[in-house]
């Protein structure tokens, strides 16, 4: 494909959806794409990127967001009293994040700086803060708390950036991630039909290959669970409907009412070693 018609399918779910090949690591087992964009076209291809609500009311995607945020600060140990997120998007787990305990600072690494006003205006109540965009040029050290929701699955470098991070914190400190999980009984069913195998993910993890990855970068993996999203009736049988070729217009016969589904992602909780 060209680079016009490539970045037309950047974005959005479709039935023609398209992705690069994906491979099965024979050390870790991770399943990645040995080829993919450069650093300068994917810089291009995330400064156009709307929001991560996808068209979802913001109400309704705050529920999957606060559920995060309650179940990491409710893991034993766990403290946000320098706070790190990794592509916070538009700062809806912060939000929660900030209510439940508010921390002395608030580092973000996230560079669409399309987000950023929303993104500070989520933790406005924290007088100190910083959005970066890059990990390197993070000034705060030493931070308790980090968190990266559907981040990892983007990133080139996954254990040289979790490696990096892992310089930042000191021995005990927590970190929490949100991924799609390539085991799951969804992705088997759909097959290359999966959402998440797309043009915005250069690998896909599972639990197994999610404690390698950390034990190779200084972190010991401590619990994985499914987790739960929460959508509007009407919204989810459209996204479904351009997913399968249908068209949208079936989700008029479904009520328009809030209700929780697990997807085939997980939420995990490790810690620094």
């Amino acid at each position: 494909m060209s680079w016009v018609e490539v970045k037309d399918f950047f974005i959005g779910l479709r039935n023609d959806q398209v992705f690069f090949s994906y491979y099965r690591c024979q050390e870790c087992e991770l399943l990645y794409c040995p080829w993919y964009f450069s650093k300068d076209q994917i810089a291009l291809l995330y400064a156009a990127m709307p929001d991560n609500t996808m068209g979802e009311d913001k109400s309704t995607v705050s529920r999957t967001q606060s559920a995060y945020a309650n179940w990491i600060m409710s893991r034993k140990n766990t403290s946000n009293k320098r706070y790190l997120e990794v592509g916070p998007d538009i700062g809806l787990v912060a939000n929660q994040i900030v209510k439940i305990n508010k921390p002395e600072f608030v580092s973000f690494l996230e560079p669409n700086r399309s987000v950023r006003a929303e993104l500070l205006e989520s933790v406005a109540g924290v007088e100190s803060k910083e959005v970066v965009d890059f990990i390197d040029e993070l000034v705060t050290k030493d931070f308790s708390l980090i968190v990266g929701v559907h981040v990892y699955d983007h990133l080139l470098d996954p254990v040289g950036d979790l490696a990096n991070l892992r310089t930042r914190v000191e021995v005990g400190a927590s970190l929490s991630i949100v991924v799609h999980n390539e085991s799951s009984l969804l992705r088997k069913f759909m097959g290359p039909k999966w959402p998440p195998f797309c043009l915005q993910h250069p690998q896909l993890f599972n639990p197994h290959t999610q404690k390698k990855l950390f034990a190779k970068s200084g972190w010991e993996l401590l619990e994985v669970k499914r987790s739960t999203n929460w959508y509007h009736m009407k919204y989810f049988v459209s996204m479904v409907a351009s997913i399968l070729g249908l068209s949208i217009s079936i989700s008029k016969l479904f009520p328009n009412v809030e209700f929780p589904i697990r997807l085939g992602n997980t939420i995990s909780m490790a810690k620094a070693i």
